[in-house]
């Protein structure tokens, strides 16, 4: 139906004419007399030849506020049928309310929107710009607004997941190469006197190679920062929709795989492999109590014992710890409020209010109590020592001249303390899991974790913080063995773990003869009641 709003023209040039008018068909002269030359446009002569020229479409657009309608051209398109499709998707869009007179790439449209959302946290905002400038405008940056698809999106998360199999692929590169470059720094210490020159020439070589491939290493982009590129394009497009800019939110149409990276525990196996081979078993690694407590055994001395220790046991995020003040820490109620947070925007610390439903009262426990006191002590102490230097911030943990920390050197100093340790490697986050965990093997409901960590809800709490100790598997699969009857081994029903909710009823008591039967005699009665009711066996 739209075939009559196209024609075709081209490009070529030579002498022009009147194409309507009283003139029409006449030659159209320059000032001096001459004609005139320039595209001939629909007017050439060779249009008819297959492959000659271009198709256009124009359309007459109702535009509010204007008396007229906007004349809306398009050229370029190979065939009539293109340029007719085309017409018809721009005459659906300008009926559904969208401005097709504006051409705007993916990439000006997000900057716009980025400019522009005012409802979201600094913090929010700083990561949706992350997710646009590193994973959505480099593959669907230079798309027309109004032209993007589902199948866009869907090309852009293959791209993306490709994009991760490369980067693996060269961090096992970098892998070999480090490998390689100790065994050649090895030949050279080992190297007679004679050699060390050549094989010192071959490890500075293979050195070189190896720094300038470590600076090519790109991080993985895995499923749960998937997840949320896909909520960054979901809520701009929304927006969009609101604005009738687009007509649909493609984002929530994309479906990513499922998997979630859960939290795994350093277990005695799992430590002894990574000792004998550094191989770490997942992204997310947790402490055992035992580690935990190994390590603030090792730095029990250092300046920030007491942060290490109320990390590990109440599993604040670090920047609730770095903005928590003394303001909101009741000694006598041995509580403490979370109701602010430091927010690294652009490198610049700023102030915030916690996650939606994250402020909260945590109960401390008596060592925390006891840390706490004597910070405060060793504050006073520093405000007296510093004078007129002393920064007055009012927050609990600071530094010698009164100043807060940045979240990211708690993050590096605890890092350089696991280092040595000796013991393996966690992030400082995963000290707010060994806290969901330790709460868990506790006794804690999920309902109280998931208050202590400032969750809106448990679903989150027991699916990626909470594990189960092997203390407690063994626990669990002993008392499993347990309710089974067997030959010899009565069943019985143990006493319930701390967190494994009400008494159960217990279990029915064998009939008298079986219970006074000792095991072989219960199994030769077994046999025989088999053969009675096979009719083999008369005398039972």
């Amino acid at each position: 139906m739209f075939e009559d709003r196209t024609y075709k023209r081209c490009y070529c040039t030579g002498p022009v004419f009147y194409r309507r008018g009283p003139k029409k068909g006449q030659p159209i002269l320059a000032p001096d007399g001459t004609q005139k030359t320039g595209e001939l446009g629909s007017a050439c002569p060779q249009l008819e030849k297959r492959g000659h020229g271009v198709w256009s479409y124009f359309l007459l657009l109702d535009t509010p506020g204007q008396a007229e309608p906007t004349r809306y051209r398009r050229s370029g398109f190979p065939t009539q049928v293109k340029a007719a499709e085309e017409a018809e998707k721009v005459w659906k869009l300008h009926n559904a309310g969208i401005d097709v007179t504006i051409q705007e790439t993916v990439a000006q449209w997000l900057e716009r929107w980025a400019d522009n959302k005012k409802d979201v946290a600094a913090s929010t905002m700083e990561k949706y710009r992350e997710h646009i400038r590193l994973h959505i405008v480099p593959f669907i940056g230079h798309i027309d607004r109004k032209d993007l698809r589902k199948h866009d999106l869907e090309a852009m998360f293959k791209a993306i997941n490709d994009r991760n199999i490369e980067a693996q692929i060269h961090r096992e590169y970098v892998t070999l190469l480090t490998a390689d470059c100790e065994e050649k720094r090895r030949r050279w210490r080992e190297g007679s006197r004679a050699d060390r020159p050549v094989l010192r020439a071959a490890w500075n070589e293979a050195r070189d190679l190896l720094a300038n491939e470590r600076r090519k290493i790109r991080r993985i982009t895995d499923v749960a920062t998937q997840y949320k590129v896909r909520a960054t394009l979901s809520s701009a497009l929304q927006d969009a929709v609101e604005a009738e800019e687009v007509t649909k939110n493609w984002a929530q149409l994309i479906r990513i795989s499922k998997t979630r990276v859960k939290p795994m525990l350093w277990t005695a196996s799992r430590v002894a492999h990574w000792r004998e081979t550094g191989e770490i078993p997942g992204p997310v690694m947790v402490w055992t109590p035992e580690l935990t407590g190994q390590f603030l055994d090792l730095h029990e001395s250092d300046e920030l014992y007491d942060l290490w220790h109320f990390l590990a046991f109440r599993g604040p995020r670090r920047g609730e710890a770095c903005a928590l003040p003394w303001t909101e820490v009741n000694l006598n109620e041995m509580t403490v409020s979370i109701t602010r947070q430091v927010i690294s925007v652009a490198n610049q610390l700023i102030g915030a209010d916690p996650k939606a439903g994250s402020e909260r009262i945590i109960t401390i426990d008596s060592e925390a109590h006891q840390n706490l006191t004597d910070r405060r002590r060793r504050q006073l102490a520093q405000r007296l020592k510093a004078g007129a230097a002393w920064v007055e911030t009012g927050l609990v943990w600071t530094q010698e001249n009164g100043e807060g920390y940045h979240p990211d050197y708690l993050t590096r100093r605890f890092k350089r303390l696991v280092e040595l340790s000796g013991l393996p490697p966690i992030t400082l986050h995963g000290l707010r899991h060994g806290a969901a965990c330790i709460a868990h093997r506790g006794g804690a409901k999920p309902k109280a974790i998931s208050e202590q960590l400032g969750h809106n809800g448990i679903q989150i709490t027991m699916d990626t913080y909470t594990n189960v100790f092997e203390e407690e598997q063994r626990e669990l699969a002993e008392r499993a063995l347990s309710v089974v009857p067997r030959a010899g081994r009565p069943a019985t029903v143990p006493a319930p773990s701390p967190s494994s909710g009400p008494t159960p009823v217990p279990a029915p008591a064998e009939a008298p003869e079986l219970r006074a039967a000792g095991g072989g005699r219960l199994t030769a009665l077994r046999r025989a009641r088999q053969r009675k009711a096979q009719g083999t066996d008369a005398s039972v």
